[in-house]
């Protein structure tokens, strides 16, 4: 058995990091003994990820085309739509299959995304189509995506609540697009930016005491 100095417990199973502090534990001087806790898959209707999925991306598109009409005054741009519904799609089924850490998944896929957008965008000598529409519209979708598969596979909020937190403050980086006017279109941006800062009030409001404990629990407080 491995021992949690921090704790001062002892630890059944192949446990890496104690389970109540995360600390790394100290190397078992004993035989390790079998996990007592089963490792129980989790599970999740495919119908109702299709059907939640098809739902909210005609909401969306049909969202979209009304902001356009009255905004811009004609439909133009409509596949940008389309990539953020592909990329809604891509992720929430990437991540409801890698469902074992959903929230960090979904942060790595904005981080992993953006960038590879804008790298393409360079190397299509820099037009600025990642700043002005991928970059927001990843994060704006990145949101949603998270919130759906949260809802779908039912994860705690201590699960998610810190991922929810991050991908909320990535989504405030177009901000910075528009400060430094790198964007030819402010409209997406100015979305993401919206949408972030909605979130963060609402995960600040209703979820400030567990990102609290959360942060303390990491950082060994």
């Amino acid at each position: 058995m491995r021992h949690c100095q921090h704790c001062n417990a002892t630890i059944k199973g192949d446990w890496e990091q104690c389970p109540l502090c995360r600390t790394t534990l100290e190397e078992a001087a004993d035989p390790v003994l079998p996990d007592p806790y089963p490792k129980i898959p989790l599970r999740f209707n495919k119908e109702i990820v299709w059907k939640y999925l098809t739902l909210i991306s005609f909401v969306l598109i049909i969202a979209f085309l009304l902001i356009e009409l009255i905004w811009i005054g004609r439909m133009e741009n409509v596949q940008l739509a389309l990539f953020g519904i592909m990329s809604m799609w891509l992720s929430v089924l990437i991540l409801i299959r890698k469902r074992r850490n959903i929230a960090k998944g979904i942060v790595y896929l904005i981080v992993s995304l953006s960038l590879l957008c804008i790298y393409l965008d360079y190397l299509s000598g820099w037009s600025g189509w990642s700043t002005t529409y991928a970059v927001p519209i990843i994060c704006s979708f990145a949101i949603v995506s998270l919130y759906i598969a949260v809802r779908l596979v039912n994860l705690g909020v201590r699960d998610y609540v810190l991922y929810l937190l991050t991908a909320a403050l990535l989504g405030l980086l177009p901000a910075l697009f528009l400060t430094l006017d790198w964007v030819t279109t402010p409209l997406p941006a100015s979305l993401s930016v919206m949408m972030s800062a909605v979130t963060l009030v609402i995960i600040l409001l209703y979820h400030g005491g567990e990102i609290w404990r959360e942060l303390e629990k990491r950082m060994h407080v």
